[in-house]
């Protein structure tokens, strides 16, 4: 088991790195919270997207500290479990670098989308994260759609995605625009990144046109501000 994880380790170092930072804050939660992890004023204190701070005190890195915050245990098993399990397809189809950006920049999106959308809400998770590692994996399913495994596993996590937001309009405590946004995110990055090896990089225009619109929404950020209560 152990020289299992070690292979892990080496070959999805993004994944495991991403997971034992998210575990090793989350155990920061538990012990600074004594258990209340899901209390509202210290997720605010922590990290959380809270729109009013990020639009009156230009606390912007609530946009990404969210990602790493989870409200509760099962919360975190969820999410952890989705990364352990999906992260290493994810890290393999981009490399580990692409993975990375792809994860924080989908990640940022979907709290950029949150604030702009449902700034009042208090949201943390990894999901939107998440949701951009499903955008890209369905994107790469599409683009390497003559291999029928890839074409496959796309289309397996296309379904798990409409599900998925499909189950958030019945909860009203899931942040469904951070999912929206990471999804959109996801898809954004993996265009501009794309996958690896020559074949998985996208044109030169759709790459620019994606830049362009994430000058957009950075610029929607900014100014967002003065809606914001």
């Amino acid at each position: 088991m152990i020289e299992a994880l070690k292979q892990q380790v080496k070959h999805t170092p993004v994944t495991m790195g991403l997971f034992t930072v998210t575990t090793v804050v989350f155990i920061f939660e538990l012990i600074a919270s004594h258990g209340q992890t899901d209390n509202a004023r210290f997720l605010v204190a922590v990290g959380a997207k809270w729109g009013p701070d990020i639009a009156h005190n230009q606390a912007y890195w609530r946009l990404l500290t969210p990602v790493f915050l989870h409200a509760g245990i099962m919360h975190i098993v969820t999410n952890m479990l989705t990364l352990w399990f999906v992260g290493p397809i994810a890290e393999h189809a981009f490399g580990s670098w692409r993975f990375l950006m792809l994860y924080a920049f989908g990640g940022i999106v979907g709290n950029i989308f949150s604030y702009l959308l449902s700034p009042l809400a208090i949201s943390v998770g990894a999901s939107s994260a998440l949701f951009a590692m499903f955008a890209g994996l369905i994107l790469y399913g599409v683009r390497y759609r003559d291999n029928p495994t890839i074409r496959a596993q796309g289309a397996t996590f296309l379904l798990f995605v409409v599900l998925n937001l499909f189950s958030g309009l019945l909860a009203p405590t899931i942040d469904l625009w951070g999912h929206i946004g990471g999804l959109i995110g996801g898809m954004m990055s993996t265009v501009m990144l794309g996958f690896v090896g020559k074949s998985g990089q996208y044109a030169l225009s759709m790459r620019l046109t994606m830049c362009a619109v994430t000058m957009l929404l950075l610029i929607l950020t900014i100014y967002a501000g003065g809606s914001v209560s």
